[in-house]
């Protein structure tokens, strides 16, 4: 009986813990399957940060409104629940307050600019496959790279392997 008890407190303490609800159920696989002005959309378009600076960065609101304010009506001419939800968010007056979900350790430089505006590798080389999330998730997310990925990735696209170009 105490084995068992004790194998219940160890797996209860190991759980990850559950991150805080998003302000809105973002469904990353729905907005990379959209076409908008002639072209489908990629991670870029909301994370603007990705290509020319250190972090790629979370959307702000008026992110959003650059296409939600568009007309996208439903099936009866009527704004969807997804439509009408990002319009509530729009009309209050806090900002939106978006949870990260990814973290490199501290201790690690990795900046976005670099690996997506300069090597122009897919973000789904270090963040895994975002763009099959239908929800977003509820616990930390973190696709842990191991150093020898990133060596080998440094020497395939020519880049420096120095420790000290990423670690800080």
């Amino acid at each position: 009986m105490t084995r068992l008890v004790v194998l219940a407190l160890v797996a209860a303490c190991s759980r990850a813990p559950r991150l805080p609800e998003q302000p809105i159920a973002f469904n990353h696989a729905l907005h990379l399957s959209v076409e908008l002005d002639g072209r489908r959309l990629g991670c870029v378009d909301c994370h603007a940060g990705a290509e020319r600076a250190e972090h790629a960065g979370l959307p702000a609101l008026r992110d959003c409104l650059r296409c939600h304010m568009r007309p996208q009506l439903g099936e009866r001419g009527v704004p969807s629940e997804r439509e009408a939800a990002v319009r509530k968010l729009a009309a209050a007056a806090a900002p939106t307050r978006w949870v990260q979900i990814t973290r490199n350790p501290g201790h690690v430089y990795a900046p976005h600019r670099a690996h997506v505006g300069i090597a122009k590798l897919p973000c789904a080389e270090c963040h895994g496959d975002v763009a099959a999330w239908t929800a977003p998730p509820t616990e930390p997310v973190q696709r842990l790279l191991r150093m020898t990925e990133c060596i080998a990735c440094h020497r395939t696209h020519g880049a420096s392997t120095w420790c000290g170009a990423c670690h800080r």
